[in-house]
């Protein structure tokens, strides 16, 4: 039977594990077969650049596997996006990020509390690009940090009828260009959206995310908003938030779409 150059096998392996990262069971299967032509360290590194954690138990595995010694050493810095879900507990996502410490893409739902002084810390240090997070908590990370230098995305989880002014939020973010709003009870008013697309011109995006439950009453009330200023954009929730961050078209290009189509709409009818 014939071998392949190493270097060629390694390709292979890649571009067949890149175009089936969705696909959990052969994803297993490409590990299985990858320690048989000394592939597993390549896959190894592919595999883990994406870890969605969706409970406290798949969040105290990782960890029992960090900690095991059976990954090379610093694989785990090779993670560049990270979901935890609420229902992580805050330890357990303060020592993950003490390890995967190079996150370019972090979802972090986890609620701020008084046990969670690291937690904010951690997530400053790291070379963020994009930020899903409860705005209690990112109240709580350093303004000298240096995440708040590199966030281009941002969506901010809206936890009360009176958030904070979006002024006081998006001030320390001098790259930000995509907003979103993350409405899980409490509606915000068409000013409150209004007032951060005028005082934040480079704003190329304004997301509101609602459930189902109160979403045509967001559409309607922010209908004349969205005709004014076409950055804003309304969506329902995805289904199956961990999914989503792993779609290589995820909520920020969908809504990306949508206003590129508003703005040649708006070009033939200006013609």
């Amino acid at each position: 039977m014939p071998t392949l150059p190493p270097e060629l096998e390694s390709q292979i392996f890649e571009l067949a594990f890149r175009s089936n990262s969705r696909n959990l069971d052969l994803k297993t299967t490409f590990c299985l077969v990858a320690q048989r032509v000394q592939q597993c360290c390549r896959i190894d590194r592919i595999f883990y650049e994406l870890v969605g954690i969706g409970d406290e138990n798949r969040g105290r595995k990782f960890l029992s596997l960090i900690h095991s010694n059976v990954k090379p050493p610093g694989l785990f810095t090779l993670v560049k996006t990270l979901f935890l879900h609420y229902s992580v507990e805050g330890a357990t996502a303060r020592d993950i990020l003490a390890v995967c410490d190079r996150i370019e893409r972090l979802t972090c739902w986890i609620p701020s509390n008084e046990d969670q002084q690291e937690l904010p810390l951690l997530i400053g240090r790291l070379p963020l690009h994009q930020l899903s997070i409860k705005i209690s908590l990112f109240l709580k990370i350093p303004s000298s940090s240096i995440c708040l230098s590199t966030i281009t995305h941002i969506d901010l989880v809206l936890e009360s009828h009176t958030p904070p002014q979006l002024s006081q939020l998006l001030a320390p973010l001098p790259r930000l260009t995509h907003l979103c709003l993350s409405i899980e009870v409490f509606p915000v008013s068409a000013e409150y959206v209004e007032t951060a697309c005028s005082s934040f011109p480079r704003l190329q995006v304004v997301i509101l995310c609602c459930n189902s439950n109160i979403l045509g009453w967001v559409e309607e009330d922010l209908r004349y908003s969205v005709e004014v200023d076409h950055r804003i954009v309304v969506l329902a929730d995805p289904f199956g938030e961990i999914m989503d961050w792993e779609l290589a078209s995820d909520m920020w290009s969908g809504a990306e779409a949508i206003v590129e189509e508003r703005k040649k709409s708006l070009s033939v009818g200006n013609e």
